[in-house]
């Protein structure tokens, strides 16, 4: 007697031929996931953008090679029809900030909620969420890892839903013409739900599942030197603890192994809020995120161990995650072409309460950076015996001599003149460079507890000040921008370091709501955080700025995106990518190591050339600041 499938294999079956259907042919210009299959061999070679040389081939036109076609699938990631968050980067004149839409990044209880509101509000059920996800992954498997039939593909598959990923990327692959295999890393009676569906799938098409032994990693290093590329479906983005035992084991091997490896949603072993490594991470080459990329995916160092970073939306709509309130970094469409017939005074004024002796290089770099991003009139209000010696070196900013403390810091008596200097300016910075002498902490307090109506960047010994503050009363209009490290934020928190680094993105807005400001949490991927909650990633930069004085030229940067009219959170979002473009081009022109805060600097203008016409960044460079390639 035939056995009847259960009604979940049945509609697995149906999903599943379904999608062959839809992933066979590309619409010229698609929603994403959508496909359809041509009705001859010019109309299918057509709408994916290959050159065919036969029935049974086709020309990639991404790696310029004749591949065989295995599979419908083999050609789904490489036509022109396919939609992406990436504009043509071939054509300059398509280089624009507009051309780019607002990337959303989730918490991973935002994203449960995402998941649960589209199968209860648009009644997309849960295992077509599923199996979207999973054929997203397949893709990225045939466009960045060249799979093709033959290929020896492994699939870690974990106990939760991570684990049903990959049994559906494993049932694609398999349809491709790959050889498959699975290492079922815990009892396959833990898979609840569609985890289950697929699982059973995968089990009656006959994919060779192998069990994880207790301790696998002799099992595992044999299984990987049979595998050309390997899955990581093991735990996702909702690991809450240490990985340990087997699973450690395992990761441990992957890495040791070396070889190609696709992480789904995020790497095994990071935290999906944080990017913090739980004990062991895997180290993948590639990872697709499924909805929106979450926190943990774009921070360090979550972010690096993902490599190249792909998303697909899994069938949510548009405006599905419009509540959610972080995006990755785009400068402000509100920053105005510069006035042909404009002059200092029209690009702004700055400023600038900053220096002490022996701290000439801060308030040298922060002032002259203003002007190297477009500023108007610099000023510098600074201890009278340092300005000589900041003259011959900037001789482009006008000096306010203060008096000063007996070590050569400014004075309290300077206050009123300071006051005076003030009027009229359209941003002050206060911070770079000032020392930590308590008179100089009195000088600031009293001066930022003024009724001053222009926007104030607190930086460097500034945040020390009011960290150590009592009875402070921030503006009701939030007109302060305060760029603390993780050491600083810590500090005006009252926190240690090590509490800050694992809730970054809550200790962000907590920090904002207490000064009722723009915090800037400097880092490799700043983030730029409102009293409102939101929150902006910055894509800019690289390792080369982690040197003495890049923080000052920050602060010169968002001065002047203040002084040029944008608004506080704006110029903020700004000036960090801003700088951080400028980092990139001191790259490019003396690479990262050695690279110091001048070298930014100089690199300032041409950033800011940049920043007003994309078009001149170079292709590769432009796609980093873009976010992930959206599937």
């Amino acid at each position: 007697m035939v056995t009847r499938p259960s009604r979940q294999l049945r509609l697995t079956s149906v999903l599943f031929i379904c999608s062959t259907v839809l992933c066979t042919c590309l619409q010229d210009i698609g929603k994403e996931s959508v496909m359809g299959l041509g009705s001859s061999k010019a109309c299918f070679s057509r709408r994916v953008g290959m050159s065919s040389t036969s029935l049974g081939h086709f020309r990639d036109s991404r790696l310029g090679i004749h591949r065989p076609i295995r599979h419908a699938y083999a050609c789904c990631s490489t036509g022109k029809g396919i939609a992406t968050h990436y504009p043509d980067l071939k054509s300059s004149q398509s280089i624009s900030w507009e051309s780019l839409k607002a990337f959303k990044v989730s918490t991973v209880k935002e994203m449960q909620d995402l998941d649960y509101g589209a199968t209860k509000k648009y009644g997309v059920p849960s295992i077509l969420l599923m199996e979207s996800a999973g054929i997203a992954s397949f893709r990225v498997l045939c466009s960045h890892f060249s799979l093709e039939r033959g290929t020896k593909l492994l699939v870690f598959a974990g106990p939760g839903n991570n684990g049903g990923d990959g049994y559906v990327v494993a049932r694609h692959a398999l349809a491709a013409g790959a050889d498959v295999r699975v290492v079922v890393m815990a009892s396959p009676d833990k898979y609840k739900a569609d985890a289950k569906t697929n699982y059973d799938a995968a089990e009656q098409l006959g994919i060779q599942l192998e069990s994880l032994e207790e301790s696998p990693r002799d099992q595992v290093s044999t299984l990987l030197s049979w595998a050309d590329v390997v899955v990581d479906a093991i735990f996702g983005v909702g690991l809450a603890r240490e990985v340990s035992g087997r699973f450690l084991e395992t990761i441990q091997a992957i890495n040791e192994w070396g070889g190609p490896v696709l992480a789904l949603d995020i790497p095994s072993g990071v935290q999906g809020d944080t990017g913090e490594v739980l004990g062991e991470a895997v180290r993948a080459e590639a990872t697709i995120t499924y909805g929106v990329p979450k926190l943990g995916n774009m921070l360090y160092p979550g972010y690096q161990l993902g490599g190249k970073l792909y998303t697909t939306r899994i069938s949510f709509p548009p405006w599905h995650d419009s509540e959610v309130k972080v995006e990755i970094s785009r400068p402000s469409p509100l920053l105005q072409p510069r006035n042909p017939d404009g002059h200092k005074g029209s690009f702004g004024q700055a400023l600038f309460v900053a220096g002490a002796n022996g701290y000439y290089g801060a308030p040298r770099l922060a002032s002259l950076a203003f002007l190297k991003a477009g500023g108007g009139y610099s000023r510098l209000a600074t201890p009278e015996s340092i300005v000589p010696f900041l003259a011959a070196t900037a001789g482009s900013v006008v000096y306010i001599p203060l008096p000063e403390t007996d070590k050569g810091s400014i004075s309290p008596d300077g206050l009123e003149k300071i006051l005076s200097a003030s009027k009229k300016q359209d941003a002050m910075v206060i911070g770079p460079g000032l020392s930590i002498h308590p008179q100089t902490a009195n000088l600031v307090l009293e001066l930022i507890r003024k009724p001053l109506e222009m926007p104030i960047v607190l930086d460097g010994d500034a945040l020390t000040f009011i960290a150590n503050a009592e009875n402070l009363k921030p503006p009701l209009e939030p007109r302060w921008i305060l760029t603390p490290h993780l050491g600083e934020l810590a500090r005006l928190l009252g926190k240690s370091v090590a509490e800050v680094k694992g809730r970054l993105v809550e200790c962000g807005r907590e920090t904002a709501l207490k000064y009722n400001a723009v915090i800037v949490v400097k880092g490799a991927h700043t983030l730029i955080v409102s009293p409102m909650g939101d929150i902006r990633i910055n894509p800019t930069g690289n390792s080369g700025m982690g040197t003495a004085g890049s923080g000052d030229v920050l602060t010169g940067c968002i001065a002047a995106m203040l002084a040029m009219g944008l608004p506080v959170f704006d110029a903020a979002v700004s000036g960090v990518f801003l700088h951080g473009m400028a980092g990139d081009v001191a790259s490019e022109l003396k690479g990262e190591d050695g690279m110091i805060a001048d070298d930014i600097l100089e690199s300032v203008p041409e950033a800011m050339r940049r920043l007003r016409d994309p078009s001149r960044i170079p292709t590769e460079l432009f796609a980093s600041y873009c976010g992930p390639e959206t599937i």
